[in-house]
């Protein structure tokens, strides 16, 4: 019978390839690396949770893949909902939304995604598992519970400057909109450009924390309006900050093109 050590590992391990799996289905489209994740480390709990559900509950059905298949989809889809419904709930705040898929459930769960869940589900049982499974119990068990001690406490330390950070994230969102309201809002012209500039330095020491929210979860919304546009102002200035960069970068590699260029004349 495995015991908490051997959980906590298969739970760390499907995490990580869930992690790995969002990261290239998210990256490959758009040719360039998305970091996916609610967390900052590289994986995605949900995924590992999931995995150790279908695991545990459907190895009866091991001899049979279609069942599977089916219930992996029925299963996983029900952990994606309640979490999403749970994150909302504590949050205020929607950290997916699949309301443009055809197929959905209230933007929570989509047809598409439990379908891939499914097929992840069977890759799992039959593939995955087996491995990891040789894996954890090759390690010694005094070893093997050091491992898992060493996971639960990164984990705990990353949920919670996570959860520190989101609610940063949230006030600091709302901030920024009233204050970008009140400067649009005066009449002193050379008051606005000294209160636009404080207002971008400040977007700017908290674009690394802010950044890692938007760009890992970008269907990200929320219930009130007022946050909501400020979603969407601060997306706004991060996209401008991007663009900025890379002309910066552009203007740099041309000017050292030219400089390499009148040198080797």
């Amino acid at each position: 019978m495995p015991d908490l050590s051997y959980y906590v590992i298969s739970f760390f391990i499907y995490s990580v390839f869930g992690y790995i799996s969002e990261v290239i289905f998210c990256s490959v489209p758009k040719r360039h690396f998305v970091n996916r994740g609610f967390l900052y480390g590289p994986y995605c709990p949900i995924y590992g949770f999931g995995a150790l559900v279908v695991t545990i509950l459907l190895e009866p059905f091991k001899a049979h893949w279609y069942l599977v298949f089916i219930f992996g989809v029925i299963l996983t889809s029900l952990i994606e909902y309640v979490t999403s419904w749970l994150l909302e709930k504590l949050f205020n705040m929607k950290l997916w939304d699949y309301s443009n898929h055809k197929i959905n459930i209230k933007g929570r769960v989509c047809g598409l995604n439990s379908f891939l869940f499914g097929v992840m589900g069977m890759f799992v049982m039959y593939v995955l598992d087996p491995i990891a499974s040789d894996l954890i119990n090759d390690i010694p068990m005094q070893i093997r519970s050091f491992v898992a001690d060493i996971i639960l406490i990164g984990m705990s330390i990353d949920v919670t400057i996570t959860v520190i950070n989101l609610k940063s994230f949230q006030r600091g969102i709302k901030e920024f909109k009233e204050k970008a309201e009140y400067i649009k809002n005066l009449d002193s012209d050379d008051i606005k450009e000294v209160l636009s500039t404080d207002l971008d330095k400040a977007k700017e020491k908290s674009a690394r924390v802010f950044a890692h929210f938007l760009n890992s979860n970008p269907t990200l919304s929320a219930k009130s309006s007022e946050i909501m546009e400020g979603i969407n102002d601060f997306k706004f200035f991060l996209d401008k900050r991007a663009e900025i960069k890379r002309e910066y970068k552009k203007a740099l590699k041309e000017n050292r093109d030219s400089y390499i260029e009148k040198r080797n004349k």
